[in-house]
């Protein structure tokens, strides 16, 4: 098999949720949550139940928030595979001669929205779709940001067809 000097050894780093849209998210749910309390104290006993809806909806968009939150993540670019880990223990390991393509998406004015790795897959249940990494999860980090050396994976996706 084929191997690229240049492709091995790197590692891309997804840092996760940005401490400041931390910070700037729970400020805001805090104010908007001081805001109903004070319209409850202010309005006093007929404001009861519609300030328990509000607390409840305020609860389920913090758990929503949380859900959607972006995982700190690794990708490495490994001899014999394309290997994601995250954070949460979750390990994705592709090996270059399962890799079926990688699609890059666009928005219409060129800036990149993501990147999504394909494999063959070797069961009825396997899905297709390995992983996907968007916009919003990557940053730079020790000289090496994803959507600016993606083409490395490229590169070694090449290599390993030819």
């Amino acid at each position: 098999m084929a191997s690229s000097p240049t492709a091995e050894g790197q590692v891309f780093i997804g840092p996760g949720l940005k401490p400041a849209k931390l910070i700037l998210t729970l400020a805001a749910v805090l104010g908007v949550t001081a805001l109903v309390l004070w319209i409850a104290l202010r309005e006093g006993a007929p404001a009861i139940g519609s300030t328990i809806v509000a607390l409840v909806f305020i609860t389920g968009f913090l758990i929503y928030l949380r859900i959607v939150a972006p995982v700190p993540f690794t990708i490495s670019l490994e001899p014999e595979a394309l290997v994601k880990r995250s954070r949460n223990g979750e390990v994705i390991e592709v090996r270059w001669e399962d890799l079926a393509r990688i699609k890059e998406e666009f928005f219409p004015n060129g800036k990149r929205i993501g990147i999504t790795v394909y494999r063959k897959p070797s069961s009825p249940q396997q899905k297709a779709k390995a992983w996907a990494v968007y916009r919003d999860d990557t940053c730079v980090r020790q000289g090496c940001v994803l959507y600016c050396n993606h083409m490395l994976i490229v590169e070694r996706v090449i290599l390993v067809i030819l």
